[in-house]
């Protein structure tokens, strides 16, 4: 009897740790990879923030445009205080994981950093960039739509 009492807890114990190895064999390991961003297309600002407060009531912000053509180009429509102010090349700084949009004006040789995020808010795909114009204090925050989201 008291061969049974140690020997049961022990082929039990032996037991579960079997079972516990055998899940990790089942679980499928799945590579994921991260698709490239794509921002081409015509973008419309829908927020602007200048060190978090909303500036998008004192602003006419209805007709700055900014577009990403698939050969690479951006083209402006309308001023607003931009990073950039004339046409040019734009990449991103990593296709798959972007943190910075590079943006080339025409006549530039050095690339301008715009912070970079790709959220989808309320269902939609925005494009955030951040930066600042001039004074270091000031962080300016341009929060973008697709217009043809179906581009």
């Amino acid at each position: 009897m008291m061969k049974i009492n140690v020997i049961l807890p022990v082929f039990l114990l032996l037991v579960g740790l079997t079972g516990l190895s055998s899940c990790e064999d089942n679980v499928a390991k799945v590579a994921t990879v991260e698709a490239e961003k794509d921002i081409t297309g015509n973008w419309k600002v829908v927020k602007l923030t200048r060190n978090g407060e909303d500036l998008s009531q004192r602003l006419d912000l209805g007709g700055f445009r900014i577009s990403f053509h698939p050969d690479g180009s951006y083209t402006l429509a309308n001023e607003l205080p931009f990073v950039v102010h004339a046409p040019g090349t734009y990449q991103l700084n990593d296709p798959q994981y972007p943190f910075a949009l590079l943006l080339t004006p025409e006549g530039g040789d050095d690339n301008v950093a715009a912070g970079f995020q790709f959220p989808v808010v309320k269902g939609k795909r925005q494009l955030s960039l951040t930066f600042s114009l001039g004074c270091g204090n000031n962080t300016y925050q341009f929060n973008f739509e697709r217009e043809n989201p179906e581009l």
